[in-house]
């Protein structure tokens, strides 16, 4: 991810707003009723069957840069303790050549907090249950905020969230992400990042993030809106 504050689009926005009020009609007109807030939708929605796709680079994306495949996707739904949820399997490269893949169990609240509830080891495993734990949050706070979750091996996974930046271009053009990065509460040791648009999910990991193997994956297709 550029590691970039949105300010800039934030700003863009704003003033197109402002000029499509300037443009609306003539003067002394009544304005119209407001209409109701739009309902909230997670950042990471999750149905059975969805799949997203990337392009990784070792580094930076750059012209001419080779470019291997990877996919997230939702192979089904298993209940945990009477919450059903989501197997959300996501394809971890260490290499263009090697990868593994964990399969999360994930569901989304009330208040759209994706919630961690546990792994399955495989596709035909049974439920491996953790202490259910928020891990994209709606309103994670301030930079910085912790979001720790139980790992598959039984140790904690340490996470935090790094602020709203933006991606690396990609096929949708620059996309304003929520930035979350994991292995340490520190940008400058952390070795996973993943950065997420509202309501359409993953736009861009990183992999290996402080090393000079880093993998830089790019979403290329997601799932319809």
């Amino acid at each position: 991810m550029s590691l970039q504050p949105t300010w800039a689009l934030r700003g863009a926005t704003l003033a197109g707003i402002l000029w499509l009020g300037s443009c609306g009609g003539g003067g002394g007109s009544s304005p119209g009723p407001t209409p109701p807030p739009a309902s909230p939708v997670p950042y990471l929605p999750l149905k059975v069957g969805d799949v997203w796709t990337y392009a990784c680079y070792l580094g930076t994306p750059a012209p001419g840069a080779s470019a291997f495949p990877k996919t997230n996707q939702v192979l089904g739904t298993v209940t945990v303790n009477g919450t059903l949820t989501y197997e959300y399997a996501q394809q971890l490269p260490s290499s263009p050549t090697n990868s593994t893949t964990q399969i999360q169990l994930l569901a989304n609240d009330g208040q759209q907090n994706t919630v961690l509830y546990g792994y399955m080891a495989n596709p035909t495993a049974s439920p491996q249950p953790v202490t259910p734990t928020v891990i994209v949050a709606q309103h994670p706070g301030g930079n910085g905020s912790v979001f720790d979750y139980p790992s598959e091996a039984g140790g904690v996974v340490s996470r935090f969230f790094f602020g709203n930046g933006v991606t690396n271009p990609t096929v949708f053009g620059v996309l304003p992400v929520s930035e979350y990065f994991e292995g340490s509460h520190n940008i400058n040791t952390a070795t996973d990042g993943y950065g997420y648009l509202l309501g359409r999910g993953v736009m861009e990991e990183d992999h290996n993030f402080n090393t000079p193997q880093r993998i830089d994956c790019i979403i290329t297709a997601t799932p319809a809106p």
